[in-house]
């Protein structure tokens, strides 16, 4: 359950090489803005609550900052490592994150892995904490390293009179809820009304139709492997802006084409697939802050229709639809509500929600910065992301946007799914389909009289 990527980064010309110690060394500086990132999981007894944060006594940013291998390092190396590094697991007994470096490539680059537990951060706040590890310049210092002390580990008797603390700050939160509402019952009623309306379209729209049966379900091992992709961004824009759609649809697009496609060449009739989007519900208040704050939409990937125009225009009428009806909101309120379950309940909660008969893949889609970034003065120059992928799903895709292209992560279990290579041509394949598509005069009409004809004619 980590969220990772991969980078490849360009050293300057004028400065020295990225090195272990350099990067342990910027990377202890600046934890000072980051107090999570040396802090491990303690566990109540008894499971009388959920674990909470303290910081390690043992703390090392050299047991967070590793070397992934000394160069100069093949490519093909490289990633075969990042693939070895992405199956194992973080160690649970320690600050839930990884930085692993290899310094040299064969082509005079350099290679890195991060790897960050979703416990600690979801997609968005992952860019911005990279953000953090990375400077807008390559002549950026990160400053010394400060003095910081772990504080005294709690006792088994504190941690239980913590959680009751917290159980009953629960109650006190609902039963002052309650009361606001009591003071306004007319106001509160239209709300309740509203959320409710909100999550009983979540769950009829979304949670109460199965996904359909599909080659990326099978049952999965404990082996990772990311294929990459690299997209101009150009490419994509020009297919938004000539079919009037939003930059997310025709990824969704792509990606509906590209499973067409590897279907196509499984000999296997391609189905509608239907996918979780995670969307972010953080304000600008706590667009920084550690945890998770996404809701989902679900999406039919309609891989069984031949036309890329009539693929494009059924992702945006989705969408559209969900956009409207707020449905992610009303997600949310499920997702909050399996928070107050108990531990054995949610836990049985929590599988259903990610089983493969609720969805068959996740794809993430996560804006970046538009401006260069660098590490130790050296150009990050390529980026993919890693989404995790939850028992009986074999593939999950990560998009990220950054600087002037689109890059796609097809994180997958090998083994389930041992053609997940074919998909980077595939999605090429399906990207160049949706451009002829869009480019044609006849097509441009706008989203709405395009998509009838087109799935009228699929």
């Amino acid at each position: 359950m980590h969220v990772a990527w991969t980078g490849v980064l360009d050293p300057h010309a004028e400065r020295p090489r990225p090195t272990l110690t350099a990067l342990r060394t910027s990377v202890a500086a600046r934890l000072r803005h980051m107090p999570r990132f040396r802090q491990r999981l303690a566990f109540p007894p008894l499971a009388v609550a959920e674990p909470c944060w303290v910081d390690d006594p043992d703390f090392d940013v050299a047991r967070h900052v590793v070397s992934l291998a000394p160069g100069p390092l093949p490519h093909e190396r490289f990633r075969a490592l990042a693939d070895d590094l992405l199956s194992t697991p973080l160690d649970r007994s320690r600050p839930l994150w990884q930085i692993a470096l290899a310094p040299e490539l064969e082509d005079g680059r350099a290679g890195i892995v991060c790897r960050i537990h979703h416990a600690l951060v979801d997609g968005k706040s992952a860019v911005e904490l990279a953000l953090l590890l990375l400077d807008a310049s390559p002549d950026e210092e990160p400053g010394e390293p400060d003095a910081w002390e772990p504080a005294a580990a709690p006792g088994t008797a504190r941690l239980a009179l913590d959680a009751l603390v917290d159980n009953a700050g629960g109650s006190l939160r609902a039963a002052g809820g309650l009361a606001r509402m009591a003071r306004s019952p007319r106001r509160s009623a239209g709300r309740i009304g509203d959320t409710l309306r909100r999550t009983a379209m979540a769950v009829e729209a979304d949670l109460m139709r199965p996904a359909p049966a599909s080659f990326v379900n099978p049952p999965i091992g404990p082996q990772r492997t990311l294929a990459r992709a690299r997209v101009p961004l150009a490419q994509l824009l020009a297919i938004r802006s000539a079919s009037e759609t939003t930059l997310n649809d025709v990824c969704l697009a792509a990606v509906a084409g590209a499973m067409r496609e590897l279907a196509l060449s499984r000999r296997e009739l391609p189905g509608p697939l239907k996918a979780m989007v995670p969307v972010s519900v953080r304000s600008e208040q706590d667009r920084a802050a550690l945890g998770n704050r996404i809701s989902f939409a679900f999406v039919e990937l309609p891989a069984q229709l031949r036309s890329p125009a009539a693929r494009l225009a059924r992702v945006h009428e989705q969408t559209a639809a969900f956009k409207q009806d707020a449905r992610p909101a009303g997600t949310e309120m499920l997702l909050g509500a399996l928070g107050l379950l108990p531990a054995v309940l949610k836990d049985a909660a929590a599988k259903a929600a990610a089983s493969p008969r609720v969805y068959n893949l996740t794809v993430s889609n996560v804006p970046g910065p538009r401006f260069p970034v660098y590490m130790l003065g050296a150009e990050l120059a390529e980026v993919h992301p890693v989404v995790p992928i939850p028992e009986g799903h074999a593939l999950s895709i990560g998009i990220f946007t950054y600087r002037d292209n689109a890059f796609f992560g097809l994180y997958a279990d090998p083994d389930a799914l041992p053609d997940v290579d074919r998909l980077p041509s595939a999605l090429s394949a399906s990207i160049l389909g949706l451009a002829r598509a869009t480019s044609s005069g006849a097509d441009r009409t706008g989203p709405a009289r395009r998509g009838k004809r087109a799935l009228a004619a699929r």
